[in-house]
This record gives C-alpha cells, structure tokens and sequence, in this order.
C-alpha cells in the first residue's frame, strides 16, 4: 500500500488562503465603516451650524415679535445680504439694509458664525438666500453648506452639501 504524502500540506494552505481572503474583506469592510462614520460626523456638524444660524436669525427677529410700541418698529435684518468674500472665506461682506430693516448686529453675527462654520468643517462654505414672507418682515431662508469631504472620495475630495430651510 501507498501513501500518500503532503495532502494535509496541501489542505492547510487552501484554509489559511480562504482565511486569508475573509480577513482582507473584513479589513476593507472596517475600512469603509470609518470613511462612512467620518462623513456621517462632518454631516451632523453641519446639521448643528444649520441649527445655530437659525438660533441666531430668531433671536434677531424677537424684538420686532414683542415690540407692543404703537410707534412703527423697524424690521428685522436680511441675513442673506451677508456673503463671504470670495477671495477670503473667513470674512464677511454685508450689503446695505432694505428700508426700514434694522441692522442690529447682522454682521458681527455672521461673522461669528462664518469664522465657527470654517474652523468645524474643511474648506467650507455657504450660501444663504432669502425668500417668502419679505413683506411682512420675517424672512424664509435657505442655508447651503458645502464642504470638502476627501475621506468620502476615491480619489482628491469630494464637495459635501447639507441644506435646510430656517424660518
């Protein structure tokens, strides 16, 4: 009778090939879970500025919901007049005022806020436009937010958006 010799060799090496392979799927697996949970943390970063403009909109507007003075009060300010500069991101232009809009604080809060947008998220921007409800003072806006994502890209980055609308 015989033997047969190195069969079991052969066995153990198409089970460490197989193991082998499942421990690389696995590693590429992990890897895509960080790049997704990175994109997933910059996107609610982005939800929570959302969230603070419009904490700082409202806060603007309160003194014309309360104001009871029979005396006619003065609108609340445009945010969107407020653009960043293209040449610099980290600071802000505003625009003059519509008649009758007060001006109390517009750019000293979009300045805050831009410079607070561009230390959270890489190479970000905005874009905020106004819309219905001008006539009677109370602004609707809606808030884009774009960032670069590399992490989300194969190769360079990848520019992210989030938007939302504050009223």
């Amino acid at each position: 009778m015989k033997r047969q010799r190195g069969l079991s060799l052969i066995e153990v090496m198409v089970s460490i090939l197989i193991l082998a392979l499942g421990l690389l799927g696995l590693a590429g697996l992990q890897t895509r879970a960080v790049i997704m949970n990175q994109s997933s943390y910059y996107r609610s970063i982005a939800a929570d500025i959302g969230a603070e403009l419009g904490d700082r909109i409202r806060a603007n507007r309160t003194p014309f919901l309360a104001s009871s003075d029979a005396l006619p009060v003065r609108l609340p300010p445009d945010f969107s007049k407020c653009t960043q500069n293209s040449g610099d991101e980290d600071h802000i232009t505003c625009q003059a005022q519509d008649t009758g809009h007060d001006v109390y604080l517009v750019s000293t809060e979009m300045t805050e806020w831009n410079s607070f947008l561009r230390s959270q998220l890489p190479n970000a921007t905005y874009t905020l436009t106004s819309g219905a409800g001008q006539s009677t003072g109370f602004y609707r806006y809606t808030l884009t937010i774009t960032w670069n994502d590399n992490r989300a890209a194969a190769t360079g980055s990848q520019s992210t958006s989030y938007s939302t609308v504050l009223e």
